[in-house]
């Protein structure tokens, strides 16, 4: 559209949404993690744009969308306009205008166009992020029960139809023709590194989406 931004953009890494707690009686402090972030903002500084872009900057700059850098082309950010301030446009003689840009950031950036992959009953499944992942899977099954067990963690699930199933670790569900079916144990996680995982039961296609992240 035409716009021109000063200077490079900052890699900012999320910060841990780390809780200290203070013991009365005791010195220093508690600290408490429960594995999560904090969005950031990442300042795009002065931008320019062409008098005539006006109207159409303000529109691609009024709602949220997957943010793609420089410094991690591969990469997209969750990320929208930030709302502390209202975005004020400085007319410099009628030819371009000035205003000052920056995005309001989920703290985890995800791969961009990451394909699933096939499952099968024993696999070895890689995690390139830095931080642990909740995937998405696919079943085609046949009815009956399924069991995936990965890293020594199991989930079980133990009435199904015939058809397609959908498993949102994130979410923590699991949707078969638009119900909800109850599940026994725990939700895989995707560890940073090398990970197992293996599948029993009467299904005929598997698919994941391991949905790696970065901070």
């Amino acid at each position: 559209m035409g716009c021109i931004i000063e200077k490079e953009l900052p890699d900012i890494t999320a910060q841990p949404n780390i809780e200290e707690i203070s013991v009365l009686g005791r010195s220093g402090s508690l600290l408490e993690w429960h594995g999560d972030y904090k969005p950031y903002d990442l300042p795009v500084g002065t931008v320019t744009i062409p008098y005539e872009n006006l109207e159409e900057v303000k529109r691609w700059l009024s709602g949220s969308g997957k943010l793609i850098t420089h410094n991690d082309i591969d990469k997209v950010i969750d990320a929208t306009v930030s709302f502390s301030n209202a975005t004020t446009f400085e007319n410099e003689w009628g030819v371009f205008y000035n205003f000052s840009l920056t995005f309001h950031c989920q703290p985890l950036k995800h791969k961009s166009n990451e394909q699933p992959i096939d499952l099968h009953s024993k696999n070895t499944l890689f995690n390139p992020g830095t931080v642990p992942s909740y995937p998405i899977i696919y079943f085609e099954t046949g009815g009956g029960s399924l069991e995936i067990v990965c890293n020594d963690v199991s989930l079980a699930i133990p009435s199904m139809l015939n058809g397609s199933v959908t498993i949102d670790c994130e979410k923590g569900l699991v949707i078969q023709n638009g119900r909800q079916i109850r599940t026994t144990g725990e939700w895989p996680e995707i560890l940073p590194g090398e990970n197992t995982m293996s599948v029993t039961g009467n299904y005929l296609d598997a698919e994941i989406l391991l949905r790696s992240a970065w901070t």
